[in-house]
């Protein structure tokens, strides 16, 4: 709990929850456990917000976001002074992530994101100084995974 609050922004951060809850929700709903498939499409109606959201449209509460490598998810974001919070997957809902930065300072959640979704740039024969070691460690992608609340393969 905090000391700020939050209702001087309407509902932004007066949502409190965790990862694993957003994961569930998002894999209920589109699941197609929570609405009848007539109201899930409404909310997957999309209208462009180019040129204020690049590579997103933005339906009934919930964010299209066209990952960094075209892969399309669904779910939302948000932030308020010292917390920011992405929660997307893709529309079957099998595979989600929902993460927090504790600083809205840092930015780049949806470069996280975009990393969840996007499958691993190829190794190279001689890896330069800049190169990613890619290498499976007992930590990289289990840890990460729990840490954010993360379902699916």
């Amino acid at each position: 709990m905090t000391e700020l609050n939050p209702s001087w922004a309407w509902a932004a951060g007066e949502m409190v929850t965790n990862s694993a809850d957003l994961n569930r929700f998002y894999t209920a709903l589109f699941g197609g456990r929570l609405l009848r498939p007539a109201q899930l499409r409404q909310m997957t109606t999309t209208v462009s917000t180019e040129g204020n959201l690049p590579r997103q449209r933005y339906g009934l509460g919930l964010i299209e976001y066209e990952t960094t490598c075209g892969i399309k998810v669904w779910g939302h974001s948000g932030g308020i002074h010292g917390s920011s919070t992405q929660a997307f997957g893709t529309k079957d809902g099998r595979h989600m992530i929902a993460l927090n930065f504790n600083g809205d300072w840092v930015g780049g959640g949806k470069n996280v994101v975009s990393a969840e979704f996007c499958p691993p740039e190829p190794a190279t024969a001689s890896p330069s100084p800049t190169s990613v070691d890619r290498t499976p460690s007992p930590t990289s992608n289990g840890a990460r995974r729990a840490a954010a609340g993360r379902l699916g393969p």
